[in-house]
């Protein structure tokens, strides 16, 4: 049977020298399930459109972003030392930004790079590898959020249409030992910080679920059962951590590389075809009739990604863009709890 190329697009950085194995048997994090029955949500992702209304009615503690969606990935505009425009990839894989070379050596009055005494290697999960000889000294701010300290310089425009790829819990009005509450609305292009007085409470369909930091790569985790299912009801279910991933434009990536997630993928009962990444990489794809998440949120059609490359990654998985996108959400770095509501 033909089947036409699945494309992929996997975009998390992994700093090669600074990452921990996961723990060989972490205990379940207890996040709250909710009750079965919501709706299902759409998987589509429509363009940018203006938005309204803070998740508790009250205005947020900060100001909004623009937020742009270009093949399915995130982008913020925002500003380098209030003057210069920028282009923020929004990631949640990466513990230090990443800024673009170009921009830092044509502004040789505004960026002080600091030549490090090795190059740093940052590992992509989708084929591309960055390098960076410097990294910037204190005292430049991008916007309203933390300083660009600790940002490593690397060609990032030579793959990416940007010039800062962000760590998402650091990206914030407030200050660097605070991680950051913000709001996402994909369908209707908004991305900003919110106060704490600002949070969902339950009900109104928002349901919390706890937001676990990993103490190795700067990544967060969710505890969650996945439950693949083929077009005649057969299926088959694992508890997993999910790595929330905004640098993955795709529902969830499975790390196979792990044994058990290796034999929960081998006895599926879906099929397993070919992917490709924009940048050549083959990749296995499992391809569910319906993904079904927290028991109650259901996707159909979508692909998932199989990881069999080993790498130094906590949890099982990435829990990507298309997930995120169903939904109105406020990822609270601060106090641990991720939030969600289905977009309207």
């Amino acid at each position: 049977m033909f089947r036409r190329p699945i494309m992929l697009l996997l975009s998390v950085a992994i700093p090669a020298a600074m990452l921990a194995a996961a723990p060989e048997d972490p205990s379940p994090a207890g996040g709250h399930t909710p009750a079965a029955g919501h709706d299902r949500p759409a998987a589509d992702m429509p363009g940018s459109v203006p938005g309204a209304g803070s998740p508790a009615g009250q205005q947020p503690s900060g100001t909004a972003w623009e937020l742009t969606c270009e093949r399915d990935l995130l982008y913020a505009a925002s500003f380098v030392g209030d003057s210069i425009p920028v282009r923020v990839f929004l990631e949640s894989g990466v513990y230090f930004p990443l800024i673009d070379s170009a921009l830092v050596w044509s502004h040789p009055g505004l960026f002080e790079p600091v030549e490090l005494e090795r190059p740093v290697r940052f590992r992509m999960a989708g084929g591309t590898d960055y390098s960076a000889r410097y990294k910037l000294a204190p005292g430049l701010r991008v916007g309203d959020t933390r300083s660009l300290c600790e940002s490593y310089v690397v060609d990032l425009r030579r793959r990416k249409p940007c010039d800062l790829l962000y760590p998402l819990h650091t990206f914030t009005t407030d200050s660097v030992a605070a991680p950051g509450i913000f709001e996402l609305d994909v369908r209707r292009g908004i991305f900003r910080p919110l106060s704490s007085g600002s949070l969902p409470q339950p009900g109104d369909g928002w349901e919390a679920y706890e937001l676990v930091p990993d103490g190795h790569s700067g990544m967060f985790w969710v505890m969650d059962t996945v439950r693949l299912s083929d077009d005649r009801g057969r299926s088959r279910a694992m508890p997993m951590r999910l790595v929330v991933d905004l640098g993955n434009a795709n529902l969830l990536a499975l790390f196979a590389f792990k044994p058990e997630v290796g034999k929960f993928v081998s006895r599926a009962p879906v099929d397993l075809v070919e992917g490709h990444t924009p940048g050549g990489m083959t990749l296995r794809v499992l391809m569910p009739a319906v993904a079904t998440f927290m028991g109650c949120y259901s996707f159909g059609g979508l692909p998932v990604v199989v990881l069999d490359k080993p790498m130094k990654l906590p949890g099982d998985g990435f829990l990507g863009v298309k997930f995120f996108s169903a939904f109105r959400v406020v990822f609270d770095f601060r106090h641990g709890r991720l939030w969600l509501r289905l977009a309207d």
